[in-house]
């Protein structure tokens, strides 16, 4: 490329930048949103590797056993080896805690940690925030985030179950900061001397060896001695491989949802293209005499792409800088934002890497040089004759001949090809997901190919209303949004990719809400169920029995209408098969199971009644016979649906006491009394189970309110996500109609000499951008929300039953403030539009 035609390029983007500014933003959001997440990765794994540190700081050698856990003489033993500086062993077993008012302190449905006090005190995996270290018995240290949760003081009391489960109160003497320590996530954290953690724990073995090497001695050399000293029996870790360790598994959640940002970020910018592309084939269509003037002067057609390409390398560069200075800010706001996404991620220094200066510059300008192709191939081809004609006539008004043809057939060809991918994995369940939304892809992009011919039609069509209600103003509007086809289709899909992901988000999740809900409350159709705590992290600790008085004094409250003892066992040997049994005055109301087919009234000795599902997988109906172990050969009297009983069996009281004896309730059921409020229902439980710490109790109204606001947290983040891409199109919205005031001038002169009034030609714009808004809205909700609601009846087909839901308050919603937003990007536009002289702008040539 010749020197003279570089300078050239130079030249026509320093004359045009005012009217690059918006798509300069666009290009720099969607770089800025790609690239930050890159800087929130890179950020937050730094600072776990930082703050982790913590946990293996002063230690150059760690002994992992894994299940498998260490004696004391294995630390003996390390503890002789050449180069030890010094040897601790950390023991931890579960450990429960119950908060002032003397309930337990869960955690997703186990109970906390007890850790030992280090013998070493600088090989710590914690620090001390206050108090100190405990010395002795009936002293512990809490961690802070327990401590503040609880309410708990140093000097205070703190209770802590024993292996028994009976109440042990201890006095906090100090509070430690674990850092973010993924370990124990966001359980209760104890520290006890070795005595008292074995004498309410039981535990007397080490989960963890550390050593600390003598000066001069490497931690490879010191790895290798303990390996080849314990006989390779565990393995063995530098405090480099441990650190790196730790700070992988605390940052898991952070690659994936990196990986989420990237796809969203990828969204964004390849609206950013569609933004791009519009701009500069509307800025090469006001330029066309400028174009052809080069042409009659000999610059060839190659020549005249080859400057519009280096304007939009020019641009891509600039905004891509933008955009990595933007990147920072985002990443670090994401950062800031931990508490949105459920996080902790200790606060560090912004970090940016090479490969994120490489996205955020190398990425952003290739795109925007891919998106200004097809705009620079066409002024290429503009013909040295145009520089005679009005600029205003140089650009195409319609899809003629055979480019619409090939439209039709493209665009039909690739609508067969997603209704058939789409068609094809509904049937299939959750396997055939990615041909449903691989369907919904096709169908985007035969919308793409077809836009030019769909848009204006549908901007007639809404426009159609208001033209006929308030006259000229109006159809003026219609008319100008579809006087040019392709940029009203490329400004419209650039709206329509967010809000179609938009309402495909909204459609899954307001499914997913009705169904969780629908679950809910056909397989828990009791109000409260009661369990025992798995005080020891092992599920048999859940099967250690209900305390014998808790059942009664539940029954003396005449707030519930039926408490249900469950008793289950496991028959089989290697099957995890269930068979409950009710005592039959209490199986009952919402306790009995929903019945399909045979009657629960024969149940009686010799028989049993089976969940349909269980039943259909083995072959089985009402009248087969079944082996049951312990209980012998049973016979099918009946299949049951939804049961809040646990087990795929059930069989009658006589005959499982009799087979296993008169053992106490795993799970006790509580139905509440017509008239009694929830609330009042969970007041009457909580007074009975402060004597029984051990027993948790799960609500269902509880359930259903925490995942109705895990639905609508997930909701809020894909919005704001996806906000960005809403927002680069409104970017877009602006720039096209800025562009066309500039283009439009002498023709909007023209109007206002014929008598159209400064407020109606600013209508006029504001409606047209508002009709391309909504035609962008209503679109891509059509869309989105269409492979929404097949990819939901796909899911449901395979786990649930019923319809899928369509939000409709939500998806009206996102189309109002589509146009709302459109209405505020197009006000300084049709301002500017409503100020030109009118003379002045006649007069130009």
């Amino acid at each position: 490329m010749k020197r003279p035609l570089l300078r050239l390029a130079v030249t026509g983007f320093r004359a045009h930048a005012v009217r690059l500014v918006l798509t300069g933003f666009a290009v720099m959001v969607g770089v800025g949103f790609l690239a930050g997440t890159l800087v929130y990765g890179d950020t937050a794994r730094a600072a776990f590797y930082d703050d982790l540190a913590r946990s293996a700081r002063g230690v150059d050698v760690a002994v992992e056993p894994a299940a498998l856990l260490a004696e004391r003489d294995t630390v003996e033993t390390i503890g002789g080896i050449d180069g030890v500086a010094a040897v601790d062993g950390r023991m931890a077993a579960w450990l429960s805690m119950l908060d002032r008012d003397g309930k337990l302190m869960m955690d997703h449905g186990h109970v906390g940690y007890g850790l030992s006090v280090p013998d070493v005190p600088s090989m710590a995996a914690y620090d001390l925030l206050a108090g100190r270290l405990p010395r002795g018995p009936g002293e512990v240290a809490v961690e802070k985030a327990t401590v503040e949760r609880a309410g708990f003081a140093v000097g205070g009391p703190v209770t802590v179950l024993d292996a028994a489960g009976q109440p042990r109160t201890l006095t906090l003497v100090g509070v430690l900061d674990l850092g973010v320590n993924r370990l124990y996530g966001g359980s209760t954290v104890a520290a006890l001397t070795d005595g008292e953690l074995t004498a309410l724990t039981g535990t007397e073995r080490f989960a963890e060896v550390v050593v600390a090497a003598r000066p001069g001695v490497s931690e490879t050399v010191l790895r290798d001695r303990v390996a080849a000293a314990l006989g390779h029996a565990y393995p063995v870790l530098t405090g480099a491989q441990l650190r790196q360790k730790l700070a992988v598994e605390a940052g898991k959640y952070v690659t994936g949802f990196v990986a989420v940002l990237l796809g969203f970020g990828l969204v964004a910018v390849t609206v950013s293209a569609f933004v791009i592309y519009n701009t500069f084939a509307i800025l090469a269509a006001q330029r066309a005499r400028e174009l052809a003037l080069l042409r009659a002067i000999g610059a060839t057609r190659r020549q005249v792409t080859g400057t519009v390409l280096i304007e939009a390398l020019l641009l891509g560069i600039v905004a891509s800088v933008g955009g990595l200075a933007m990147s920072v800010v985002i990443g670090y706001g994401l950062i800031w934002g931990r508490e949105l996404v459920a996080t902790d991620i200790p606060l560090h220094t912004p970090v940016v890497r090479w490969p994120t200066f490489l996205v955020a510059v190398g990425f952003g300008t290739f795109v925007a040089v891919v998106s200004a192709l097809v705009p620079a191939v066409s002024a290429g081809r503009v013909a040295p004759l145009a520089a005679l004609r009005d600029a205003s006539l140089a650009e195409p008004r319609a899809v003629a001949g055979g480019r619409r043809t090939a439209r039709v057939v493209a665009s039909s060809i690739l609508a067969a090809a997603g209704v058939l991918s789409v068609v094809g994995g509904v049937p299939l369940g959750f396997p055939g997901l990615p041909l449903v939304l691989g369907g919904g892809m096709l169908l985007f992009v035969a919308a793409v190919v077809a836009g030019p011919l769909v848009v204006p039609p549908l901007v007639a069509l809404i426009g159609w209303l208001p033209a006929r209600l308030f006259g000229t103003v109006p159809r003026l509007a219609v008319a100008n949004a579809r006087r040019n086809p392709r940029r009203a289709a490329a400004t419209t899909l650039a709206l329509v990719i967010g809000v179609a992901l938009m309402s495909l988000f909204a459609v899954l999740l307001a499914t997913a809400r009705d169904q969780s809900g629908r679950e809910l409350t056909e397989n828990f159709p009791v109000e409260f169920t009661l369990n025992r705590a798995r005080t020891d992290g092992t599920f048999e600790s859940m099967r250690a029995g209900m305390p014998p008085g808790l059942a009664p004094a539940l029954r003396r409250h005449a707030g519930f209408a039926t408490v249900a003892e469950v008793r289950s066992e496991a028959p089989l040997a290697g099957d995890r098969t269930r068979v409950a049994a009710v005592p039959p005055d209490q199986l009952r109301g919402a306790i009995r199971p929903e019945v399909t087919a045979g009657a629960l009234g024969d149940l009686g000795p010799g028989t049993v009644a089976l969940n349909r599902g269980y039943a259909a997988d083995r072959g089985l109906t009402v009248g087969s016979t079944v082996p049951f172990g312990t209980l012998g050969p049973l016979r099918v009297v009946a299949l049951f649906d939804d049961s809040p009983l646990d087990g795929s069996a059930l069989v009658g009281f006589d005959t499982f006491t009799a087979a296993y004896g008169d053992r106490p309730a795993v799970e006790i059921l509580v139905d509440l009394a017509p008239g009694v409020s929830t609330q009042e229902g969970a007041r009457l439980i909580d007074a009975e189970l402060r004597a029984y710490p051990v027993v948790q109790v799960t609500s269902r109204a509880a359930e259903a309110d925490e995942l109705g606001a895990s639905l609508d947290e997930l909701l809020g983040i894909f919005a704001a996500l996806l906000g960005m891409s809403v927002l680069i199109s409104l970017f877009g919205i602006g720039n096209t109609l800025s562009l066309s005031v500039v283009e439009r001038r002498r023709e909007s002169a023209t109007m206002r000499a014929f008598g159209l009034s400064r407020r109606q030609l600013r209508g006029m714009l504001l409606l047209e951008s508002g009709l391309i808004a909504v035609v962008g809205a209503v679109a891509g909700v059509a869309l989105g929300g269409g492979v929404g609601w097949v990819a939901a009846a796909a899911l449901i087909d395979t786990y649930g039953h019923g319809l899928p839901v369509v939000p409709v308050g939500q998806l009206t919603l996102v189309v109002l403030a589509a146009a709302g937003a459109a209405l505020l990007a197009a006000i300084l536009p049709a301002r500017r539009a409503a100020r030109l002289p009118v003379f002045a702008a006649l007069a130009e040539d």
